[in-house]
């Protein structure tokens, strides 16, 4: 992902379903896992319904390759966790763990030192060295996918056989959450299958995946196939996932590319860090008043929108932090919730009035009375989006504050940001698991919007990714201030994803954003 991108979504029109073969069959055996899986199914409960085909398939793209840092295909990058290790993950919670480094050193945050586990094997029985971890997080920092997550490494390189340094500008003491990046062998980057430390290989066959002998972990997995299943296109997935050829796939229904799936699966949720906010043009009359944002917040039905208009497919925030993460102060986020008195009594203090008698409210510039239209642009790539920011201009037009709503294409939108030819926008940007969102108000940042001359956003948030542990979270915590004290943005809510998969086929799946397999080992697949 671009530094903090506002997503381009493509539109798919899904309409007669043809049925796909996938590859074919054979013996698999299940394994044990844990048979609670902890997330409720949606829908009547109904009986239990085996694969078609007694064999465990994952969607594949054939002719675009299994190479995870080129990532020529969502897809495939889906199940590349299950063949390739990847240096840190981040969980559910947003926490970071390693089964590669063994030790991460750093006095600054600036340059870090990595020591790794050169037991581990790739799949022909070499031996991982730091050669091939710095030589995946370079090629990484080269293609669009990964350049944004690894916006502060500066320069990579290997020490020994066991160690590898970063330098990170700027410092980072959370550069490990960043780090979430799989391993290929040095020097493979052009071939379009490298092999992995992960506990699968891609068999001889091109088919499917198989355990490897070489991996550590090889005997933790619930299955010894794993098979391809080959799609040409988004009806092809779904008519192969309705006949249950296909076992699992994810969907995102908040966006224009909601494959709308039949209700006979089991369907599981994960957080993301895409984040819904409102961003505003500080240089307009109206906003050029910090009061007048602060208000804002306090207008913004964050219940109704998460569970009307996202059918409770997102978590709602008031901070520019998941709810989920530690650093997620939640008493203070309770200052900001939804409260349309406050709201109204903190625009009146902000100078919003009938100042000339005439039934409408106004603002004073520079002594004279200004007839407040705003204008509140909407990109139209979802009807979430469009939904929830035509409620928010009903809620400040019944308020009185006369606010014209722009639907725009992409085209018109970014035009409209890069120009400023707005007073407020409703955004989206996919944050890394460090909470940065620095881009929005530097000035060389891609969604730096805003017209900010303030430079102390930039300082407090460097001062949080530069802090120790120990003074990590006071530091977050004063960013964050500064950020709703003076309404930079008013946070809405995090996105969240589908995981769905064939009634009582699989069991005990917690995904992340950055792993549909996470724990793939205490999985439960039902294949009889």
């Amino acid at each position: 992902m671009a530094k903090g991108k506002l997503r381009i979504i493509s539109i798919f029109l899904c309409a007669a379903l043809a049925l796909g073969a996938c590859a074919a069959p054979g013996a698999i055996q299940t394994g044990e896992g844990d048979l609670d899986d902890g997330t409720p199914t949606t829908g009547q409960q109904v009986q239990a319904q085996a694969a078609a085909d007694d064999i465990f398939s994952v969607a594949y793209e054939s002719g675009r390759g299994i190479n995870p840092i080129i990532a020529r295909s969502a897809a495939n990058l889906q199940f590349s966790s299950l063949i390739y290790d990847y240096i840190y993950t981040v969980d559910e919670n947003f926490e970071v763990s390693s089964e590669v480094v063994t030790a991460a050193v750093t006095e600054d945050n600036s340059w870090w030192v990595f020591t790794i586990d050169t037991d581990i094997k790739f799949s022909d029985g070499s031996s991982l060295t730091a050669a091939d971890v710095a030589y995946s997080i370079q090629r990484a920092t080269q293609v669009d996918h990964y350049a944004g997550r690894l916006y502060c490494v500066y320069g990579v390189g290997a020490m020994s056989a066991d160690t590898f340094a970063i330098t990170a500008i700027p410092a980072n003491s959370q550069l490990p959450s960043l780090l979430n990046i799989p391993i290929i062998k040095s020097g493979s980057i052009a071939e379009d299958f490298p092999i992995g430390t992960g506990p699968y290989k891609l068999a001889d066959d091109g088919q499917s995946l198989v355990l490897s002998a070489h991996s550590r972990r090889a005997q933790d997995m619930p299955i010894d196939t794993v098979y391809l299943c080959p799609i040409e296109d988004n009806q092809h997935k779904i008519a192969s996932f309705e006949s249950a050829l296909l076992d699992i796939v994810t969907n995102d229904p908040t966006g224009m590319n909601n494959l709308g799936y039949g209700s006979s699966n089991d369907k599981r949720f994960y957080d993301t860090t895409n984040m819904h906010y409102i961003g505003y043009n500080l240089q307009s009359n109206f906003f050029q008043s910090y009061g007048r944002r602060y208000a804002v917040s306090f207008a913004i039905d964050r219940a109704l929108i998460v569970q009307d208009y996202m059918q409770a497919v997102g978590v709602e925030t008031t901070l520019p932090v998941h709810p989920s993460s530690s650093l997620y102060d939640a008493s203070y986020a309770e200052r900001f919730y939804y409260d349309s008195e406050k709201a109204f009594e903190l625009f009146t203090a902000a100078g919003v009035a009938d100042h000339d008698s005439d039934g409408d409210l106004e603002v004073v510039v520079t002594g004279i009375i200004v007839e407040i239209n705003l204008k509140f642009i909407v990109n139209t790539d979802s009807s979430v989006k469009l939904r929830a920011a035509r409620k928010i201009a009903e809620t400040l037009n019944s308020m009185g504050i006369t606010t014209t709503l722009y639907e725009l294409q992409w085209t018109d939108y970014e035009a409209a940001l890069r120009s400023g030819d707005y007073d407020m926008y409703y955004g989206e940007m996919r944050l890394t698991p460090d909470w940065n969102i620095s881009m929005l108000f530097e000035e060389e940042g891609e969604m730096s919007f805003a017209r900010n001359r303030d430079t102390h956003y930039s300082e407090l948030y460097r001062a949080y990714l530069a802090a120790s542990e120990a003074e990590r979270y006071g530091a977050f915590q004063a960013a964050v201030s500064y950020v709703m004290e003076t309404g930079f943005i008013t946070p809405i809510c995090f996105e969240r994803r589908e995981v769905l998969s064939r009634r009582g086929v699989i069991m005990g799946i917690r995904a992340t954003q950055f792993d549909l397999f996470n724990n793939f080992s205490e999985w439960t697949i039902n294949l009889g």
